[in-house]
């Protein structure tokens, strides 16, 4: 199992205590561009050009909402078949 399987599957299994940290290394480890919209905006947003959607990011908040993470997985799995729907 590879590092970025293994910081997937620790995400996955308990979305409510992931970091800011982990979710953008995995996001930015398969392809995402990272934007923050305004000089000391705590939102991070993250696109790839594969997808339609955003995902956005608050720095700050550790553990991120759930929601935030979720987004996230949601976004891999659709970019390609990353086990993120759950």
């Amino acid at each position: 199992m590879t590092r970025k399987d293994k910081l997937l599957q620790k995400i996955k299994n308990n979305p409510r205590s992931a970091s800011f940290g982990d979710v953008r290394q995995l996001l930015m480890d398969v392809g995402f561009a990272e934007r923050q919209p305004k000089s000391g905006s705590s939102h991070y947003i993250y696109y790839h050009t594969a997808l339609e959607q955003v995902v956005v990011l608050v720095k700050g908040h550790d553990p991120l909402p759930e929601y935030q993470v979720k987004d996230a997985l949601r976004a891999l799995y659709l970019l390609g078949g990353e086990s993120g729907k759950d």
